[in-house]
């Protein structure tokens, strides 16, 4: 039987994560088994189709759910990888964004190079059909859309890398950098305000290096991203201190 009650707090998204999670750790759900789909369990939690996709997406990203295309979302073995990825957002210490900028500029400088490399133009398509969507979703100033959106986009680079590491690595990082895309995006919107599909838009400018072929725009646009937020958390922690 299926333990889930409605929900009627803030974090609506993690909320519904820590039932699914207690369905799967308490052998309610056993591996191999279907879960209801976003529709339903969004109708049962009495929350937005967002608020479980970003939910379910969590889980998959644990490792504790594999989505199956044309047939669902089911309940995986658990593996080591599982404990660890549970680790790491302890072992990473999640609240100090300027560490997690600083780690993401190293690695993600080098998955773009490897996807100019390597990315397909299906894949490079895949890439943009995203990007269109968090256009839409900042028009609508609809934040929990747009960071679900905005993890893809970069979840995406990783694959577009063909590196296994890479992509392991970033799976491994799930839960530390779905809460740190989310915290950027807010603080970012709070400082900037929504941004909004023109050149001077960084995640348009990654889109179009690969598309144009141009790898110089693509570096520049991401380091300019990265580079902005760590600004503005260094200015933040400045400020922070001086309050102290």
């Amino acid at each position: 039987m299926n333990n889930i009650t409605k929900i009627s707090k803030d974090s609506v998204s993690e909320l519904v994560y820590n039932q699914l999670k207690e369905n799967v750790v308490n052998e309610r759900w056993v591996p191999g088994d279907k879960i209801p789909s976003e529709n339903q369990l969004a109708e049962l939690f009495g929350v937005s189709r967002v608020s479980v996709r970003v939910a379910i997406q969590k889980m998959i990203t644990l490792g504790l759910l594999e989505a199956k295309v044309g047939e669902g979302t089911f309940v995986k073995e658990f593996t080591p990888s599982v404990y660890l990825t549970e680790l790491a957002p302890i072992m990473m210490k999640p609240h100090n964004q300027i560490e997690i900028l600083e780690f993401r500029k190293a690695l993600e400088t080098e998955v773009i190079r490897l996807a100019f490399q390597r990315a397909s133009e299906e894949g490079i398509h895949h890439l943009e059909q995203i990007y269109i969507k968090m256009c839409q979703a900042s028009e609508k100033s609809d934040l929990e859309e747009y960071f679900y959106l905005d993890r893809q986009f970069h979840e995406w680079l990783f694959r577009l890398s063909e590196n296994s590491l890479f992509i392991s690595t970033f799976h491994l990082m799930g839960n530390l950098l779905l809460a740190h895309y989310e915290s950027t995006v807010q603080k970012s919107w709070e400082v900037d305000g929504v941004p909004k599909a023109t050149e001077e838009d960084e995640h348009y400018n990654i889109l179009n290096g690969l598309k144009t072929r141009n790898l110089e725009l693509a570096l520049k646009a991401y380091v300019d991203m990265i580079d902005a937020k760590l600004e503005m958390f260094r200015n933040a922690e400045q400020e922070a201190s001086m309050i102290r």
